[in-house]
Order: structure tokens, then sequence, then C-alpha cells
């Protein structure tokens, strides 16, 4: 599951629906994998929703959160004036700290080159 935040930028007088979650949800078709949205109204005219989605890259669930999103901001009428001005993979900070946990502590994932033999 990959978790992909989308910030749009608002009108002013925008009232966000309460079920605004429910509503990305229904715009989701089955096989673009949209299982949780989170609305997370931002300081000023931004608002930033999370997508949770089951894809098989990060990639896929990018252009899926996209397109459920675009849909959505076309078809909710209180979304008619927003646009989208960003969509990407959120950092999932407990993955990386949990590198850093790991032996060794410094979140390498691969062994770095012998710089003294011919091993690399």
């Amino acid at each position: 599951m990959h978790l992909i935040h989308v910030r749009l930028h608002t009108p002013r007088d925008i009232r966000v629906p309460e079920d605004l979650a429910a509503q990305f949800i229904a715009q989701a078709t089955s096989a673009e994998g949209v299982e949780h949205v989170s609305v997370h109204p931002g300081v000023g005219q931004v608002l930033t929703v999370g997508l949770y989605v089951v894809a098989e890259s990060l990639l896929m669930a990018e252009q899926a959160a996209l397109a459920v999103s675009r849909r959505t901001v076309e078809r909710v009428p209180a979304l008619h004036r927003s646009r989208i001005t960003s969509c990407s993979a959120a950092i999932v900070g407990a993955y990386f700290d949990r590198l850093l946990e790991r032996p060794g502590g410094d979140g390498r994932t691969m062994r770095l080159p012998d710089e003294d033999t011919a091993e690399s």
C-alpha cells in the first residue's frame, strides 16, 4: 500500500464538505485500488488529501491517485474552482527510522566498497 498526497489550491470561500473523503472514494474505480482517504485542510487555501492506494508500483499508485483526484475536482461542486498543485508519494518516516536502527546504524542498505582492496 502506498500513501499518496494530493495538494489542492482552493478558492478562499470554499466550504470543505464533511464527507469529502467519502466523495474521493466514490470517484475511484475498484481497479484503482484506493483503500482509504484522509482530508487535511491546511493554512490558507491549501487542502491536502491522503490517498492510500494498493498498487504494484509507486508510479501506478500516483497515477491512480491523480486520476481519482481529477475526477473528484471535476465532479464535486465544492471543488470546481480548485486546482491540483501536486501529487506525490509521502515519505514514511517510520520506515526510514527502522533502517537507521539496523546493525551498523547508518541506514545503508548495501555494502560500501572496500577501498583497501580491488573488491567493490
